[in-house]
């Protein structure tokens, strides 16, 4: 099902996403993305509440609505909060309000309750925004109704209708969706429909999604393996033909999941360098931070029993973000070049003024999942590298570290370990 998903992704090399990409997408029968009606995907919009279970008093100020609304919905009465709203005259309402009742619904998962606020929210003459569609896509990745990814898809595609220009936070709340409901080659289709420069151009959140998504379905791909091989041996000695095959297919998709995985990866490498040394006016830097490494490292891990090349491969994501000290290798390692780690050079071409606190790089976790790798695969000296790394390049969050004292017995193993072989 899988087997050609890396071949899909964007090359950071072009202006778009390839013509060459385009065609493996159809090699992989994706479905082909097509006009779809409401009436299509029908989802049945049950009436907004009007009545509530004590009295109180209703606002004539949109403002004191909205926040008449949160504090009865935050007290665990949305419905209650609701049928303030909906008894409150429409000169009192405003779209901020119908915002806020779409979004109490999207956060509970309450889809048909969603869509319905966004009716009476029309109804009343008030126009749609980017939070608007924003709340609706929320709703269809915690709906559990078989249609919310038409119906995402339907309120996607929508959104110009209502002459708004979709936004990459309206397109990163698809992209969720993709992700709740496991429709991972929808996912890198839409991804790679994405233009490589401009307002929405890939950001940090298009990525950790993308990555999240990649890691899912992994993850999702080890356990049936495990089933299956734990199936096969309890019910007889010897493995059935039909097993052996089932089990072979299940590793080929882990294999090119992981790969799609790995190459994503390079292709958001590839994207923050370029637009540190090409910048646009209108294509916002690319961020990194801890969150999306232990999201690749994690995968890394999980498939590092099935196949021990591909789990290593983390080593290399780890060198190329935080870099491997050179100086343990003596003088032959003083010849090779010295790139700055991507994470060094993401900060140093940080904006000073209007970019707002920068995402952390790096935590504890980071450093035992790096730590964890390299005992897995007996890279002792790799380790060290990592943590001299650290020590000059990343002085700040090392020192922020909560845990740095209970690194100390794995450096002190490892040193020994090093010590070990050269003796």
């Amino acid at each position: 099902m899988h087997r050609s998903v890396a071949a899909v992704l964007w090359s950071p090399t072009t202006q778009h996403w390839p013509a060459a990409a385009a065609k493996c997408v159809v090699g992989l029968g994706l479905r082909q993305y097509t006009s779809t009606t409401a009436e299509d995907i029908w989802i049945k919009r049950r009436p907004l509440p009007t009545t509530t279970s004590i009295k109180y008093a209703i606002p004539e100020d949109p403002y004191l609505l909205a926040q008449k609304f949160q504090q009865v919905a935050h007290s665990g009465k949305l419905d209650d909060a609701v049928a303030i709203v909906m008894q409150t005259k429409t000169r009192h309402q405003s779209p901020v309000v119908w915002n806020l009742v779409i979004s109490e619904y999207a956060k509970a998962g309450r889809l048909s309750r969603a869509l319905r606020g966004f009716t009476e929210m029309r109804k009343r003459g008030f126009k749609p925004t980017h939070t608007t569609f924003t709340a609706l896509l929320k709703a269809c990745a915690l709906s559990d109704s078989d249609k919310s990814t038409q119906m995402a898809e339907h309120l996607y595609n929508s959104i110009a209708d209502f002459g708004i220009e979709p936004s990459i936070i309206n397109f990163n709340s698809l992209l969720s969706v993709y992700q709740r409901k496991h429709n991972i080659e929808q996912l890198l289709d839409r991804f790679n429909g994405l233009p490589r420069d401009g307002p929405t151009a890939p950001s940090l959140a298009t990525y950790t999604i993308l990555f999240s998504a990649c890691r899912r379905e992994i993850q999702r791909q080890l356990a049936e393996l495990e089933a299956v091989a734990a199936a096969s041996k309890s019910s007889q000695e010897r493995r059935s033909f039909g097993d052996s095959r089932r089990i072979a297919l299940i590793k080929t998709n882990i294999h090119s999941m992981f790969n799609a995985l790995i190459q994503s990866w390079h292709v958001y490498a590839a994207d923050a360098a370029r637009r540190i040394t090409e910048p646009a006016v209108d294509t916002q830097p690319l961020e990194l931070d801890a969150h999306m490494v232990k999201i690749v490292l994690k995968a890394c891990h999980a498939v590092y029993g099935e196949n021990r090349a591909l789990g290593r491969k983390g080593l290399g994501i780890v060198e190329q973000v935080y870099g491997l000290d050179k100086g343990l290798g003596g003088q032959a390692a003083e010849k090779l070049p010295r790139n700055e780690p991507l994470a060094l050079l993401l900060r140093q071409s940080r904006p000073d003024k209007g970019a707002g606190p920068a995402p952390p790089v790096l935590d504890d976790e980071v450093v035992d999942l790096v730590f964890g790798l390299c005992k897995r695969d007996r890279q002792s000296t790799k380790a060290l590298r990592f943590w001299k790394s650290l020590e000059q390049h990343f002085t700040a969050e090392l020192a922020s570290l909560k845990q740095q004292q209970q690194h100390q017995p794995a450096l002190d193993e490892f040193r020994a370990r090093t010590t070990h072989s050269k003796s």
